[in-house]
Formats: C-alpha cells, sequence, structure tokens
C-alpha cells in the first residue's frame, strides 16, 4: 500500500488503521452560519471507510488522498460554514464484514455525521441497511445501482459515479457503432460484476448486438487465461471486461499470453493509469469507459468539467507527484457533493449529531442538482440515489502506454 508522505497542514485528520490511531494537525474556525442554529465552532466530523488494504487498495489510497486534500483546502478556507472539518478514516480491508464493523464504529463510536465510501459495489451493497438502521447519510464512492436499489431500502445512502447499467448500455452502444455484432462478458464474481452479468442479455438484445458467452472469475485471481478460452469458443468480436484493477491488467496480461483475438473493452473500473502501469505492452489497443480525468488534456475551456477536473489533476500532481486517475476523482466528487449538502441543507446545529444526518441526508435527496464533478454531473431523486447521466465519461484507447480519447459523452 502506498500512503502519502506530505504532511497536512491547518486540519484535523483521524486515521484508525486496526486499533492504531494517529491524531494529525488540528484547525478551529469559528463565525456565524446561516444553516446552523448557533455560531460555534463544532466541528464536521465525516468518516472515510475505503480499503487501504487487500482487493481495492488500488482504489482506496487515492481515494483517501484526494478526500484528505479536498478537506484540506476546505479547512484552509475557513471550513464549511466557519467550522472546521474532522476526517476519521478507517480501513475496509477490502472486506464486506469489515467493511460493517467499520461502518458501525464510524455510526456509533466515533458519532460522525456523514460517511464517504466504501471503494467498492460489493461492500457499499452490504452496508445499505446499515446506513439506514444507523440513520447515516453515506456516499458511497462505487457504482452498481444495487447500492441505492430498491429506493425504499436506501434512505441513508447515495452513490457517486454513473450506474453500472448505464455504462453497460454505452459499452454495447458504442460496439454496435464500431461494428462489433458479438461480444462476450468476462466479469468479477461480486457487487460490481453482478450487475452487467444480470444485464447484458436484455441490453444487447435491444442494441442489436449477440452475446455469445459469459464467464465470471474472482477479483484476486492471477491467471484468467482459461475463462478467456472458454469465451473464444464463441468466436466474439470484443470482450466486455468488467473488474477493478489490478484485475484488469491481469485480464489483458492472460490475453496477450494467448495471442487472444477479439478486442478488450473495460468498464470504468480499469480507470487508471495503473491499469496501464500493471498490464504493460498488454494494455496496448485495449479500450476502457472512463472518466475523462484520464486524458484530462482533451477538455476544452468551455466544458462545464473543465475547471474541477483541472484543479484536481493539478492539485493531486502537486502534492502526490502521480496523475490523478478516475479513484482519485471518486474521493474529490465524494467530497465535492458532501460539501454542497452540508452547504444547502437547513437549519442545524452540529453538536446535534443526528438532527445534522438528517438535514445532511434530506439535502443531498433534494439539493444534489447538476452538481457538477469530475466523474459524473450529479443529480439526485428520491426515486434513484445516484447519477444516470454519462457526462463526464469517455471512451479511451490505449496506445504506446497512454490514454487517448476516443469519444466523450
Amino acid at each position: 500500500m502506498k500512503m502519502s508522505t506530505r504532511t497536512p497542514s491547518r486540519r484535523r485528520v483521524v486515521t484508525m488503521l486496526g486499533a492504531a490511531a494517529l491524531m494529525l494537525g488540528t484547525v478551529a474556525c469559528g463565525g456565524d452560519t446561516p444553516g446552523n442554529t448557533d455560531g460555534g465552532d463544532d466541528p464536521y466530523r465525516i468518516g472515510v471507510l475505503v480499503g487501504l488494504t487487500g482487493s481495492y487498495a488500488a482504489l482506496g489510497v487515492p481515494e483517501q488522498q484526494a478526500i484528505e486534500l479536498y478537506f484540506e483546502q476546505i479547512n484552509d478556507g475557513g471550513g464549511i460554514d466557519g467550522r472546521p472539518v474532522e476526517l476519521v478514516v478507517l480501513d475496509s480491508g477490502s472486506d464486506e464484514s469489515n467493511a460493517v464493523n467499520q461502518f458501525r464504529k464510524l455510526a456509533i463510536e466515533e458519532n460522525v455525521h456523514a460517511i464517504l465510501g466504501p471503494s467498492s459495489s460489493g461492500e457499499s451493497i452490504a452496508l445499505r441497511p446499515f446506513s439506514g438502521d444507523l440513520q447515516v447519510p453515506t456516499i458511497a464512492l462505487a457504482s452498481s445501482s444495487s447500492i441505492v436499489e430498491p429506493a425504499a431500502e436506501a434512505g441513508y445512502i447515495f452513490k457517486q459515479y454513473s450506474g453500472t447499467n448505464e455504462s453497460l448500455r454505452a459499452q454495447l452502444e458504442f460496439a454496435a457503432a464500431q461494428g462489433w455484432t458479438s461480444v462476450g462478458l468476462l466479469h468479477t464474481n461480486d457487487g460490481y460484476g453482478q450487475d452487467p452479468a444480470n444485464n447484458i442479455e436484455a441490453v444487447a438484445a435491444e442494441v442489436g448486438i449477440e452475446v455469445t458467452g459469459i464467464e465470471a472469475f474472482d477479483a484476486t485471481a492471477t491467471d484468467v487465461t482459461a475463462q478467456l478460452g472458454t469465451l473464444s469458443e464463441g468466436n466474439p468480436q470484443a470482450v466486455l471486461v468488467w473488474a477493478v484493477n489490478p484485475a484488469n491488467a491481469v485480464v489483458a496480461k492472460s490475453a496477450e499470453s494467448i495471442n487472444f483475438e477479439p478486442v478488450l473493452f473495460n468498464s470504468p473500473g480499469a480507470g487508471s493509469q495503473a491499469y496501464i502501469e500493471n498490464a504493460g505492452s498488454a494494455a496496448d489497443g485495449t479500450f476502457v469507459q472512463g472518466s475523462v480525468v484520464l486524458a484530462a488534456s482533451s477538455l476544452e475551456a468551455g466544458d462545464p468539467q473543465y475547471e474541477v477536473t483541472n484543479t484536481l489533476v493539478d492539485t493531486f500532481e502537486e502534492a502526490y507527484g502521480e496523475v490523478a486517475g478516475q479513484y482519485a476523482a471518486n474521493g474529490w466528487d465524494g467530497s465535492i457533493l458532501l460539501v454542497n449538502a452540508i452547504e444547502a441543507a437547513a437549519e442545524h446545529d452540529p453538536a446535534d449529531v443526528q438532527a445534522t444526518r438528517d438535514a445532511i441526508r434530506d439535502s443531498l435527496e433534494n439539493n444534489t442538482q447538476a452538481v457538477v464533478g469530475v466523474n459524473a454531473i450529479y443529480t439526485y431523486t428520491p426515486e434513484f440515489h445516484g447519477s444516470v447521466e454519462l457526462g463526464g465519461l469517455a471512451v479511451l484507447e490505449v496506445a504506446d502506454g497512454a490514454y487517448s480519447v476516443v469519444k466523450t459523452y
């Protein structure tokens, strides 16, 4: 796991990995606020629950880094409505059961006002009932539509990023536009991969594409040549790969090792420079449906996402010396959504934790209207606590170890 060595300034972050706790810097900012009942300096306590170890660490570490950067800027600017923000960071271990335990710790022991995370769809789906039972507004940094469906069971949980169903349809429509009449599906056997597996047959039929085979694999697998061999028997022109890094690189390298001919078209889960770094030359010629942040220079100044995307790119590179990928954008967007909701929330006093939680929940549902992020432009409704638009997504092709934009939405 790569952790930042950058020293945060003027913020208070509590990082708890297992039994250890690390206290970093403090900030206290007071002032009258239109959204609160008094002018005190009670902080907003925000839980961050991401995979810092385990199979989703490739997502969780940049998510944490981006969240900390974002709220450092917030605190440097005087906080939210004059109040500082405290982050309490817990590691989910990329495990659904552990994510539930850590979620309960944040809600009950740490008394946070809201939670950002977890990193994966499977963990997020597992937390859905607990977010409602404990009444803690939660913004999952994941994409599966099942996180927020059915709506009656998702009162306190929201998700960022475009939905898996919308992304799948966009993939298949792109395939049709390319003249690919047959595709296979290779997916991880988890919450992220199950959505497309359950829906691809119906969507493909609507688009006029034949699905020649569906194969699943474990996210921690180190070789998928057997599954690719089975898929090749159906002679698909392309294979949609639904997985998250580093599994995507495993697929690409396995395909290269057996001279797999169909085109590999990765879902947004591959959306980071890590895919190219891990896959090496095997990534060349593959496609990724991912965030435009992967090719931020392609955005023009008039694009509504130009400013927010380039702010993340510049800030992240300055802080960590690395390119900000889609996973960093997950954390950045979740932070944007949460701050927007707090600032627009009905009158509340952060000292009253549950009243503040309820106010944030209501504001997320009602005041998230065309909020511009890096990965998407977000609008939530009572019927669906996720974005259904594809703005911010792009189809990218890997060539010579770099992404280039083929199509934007």
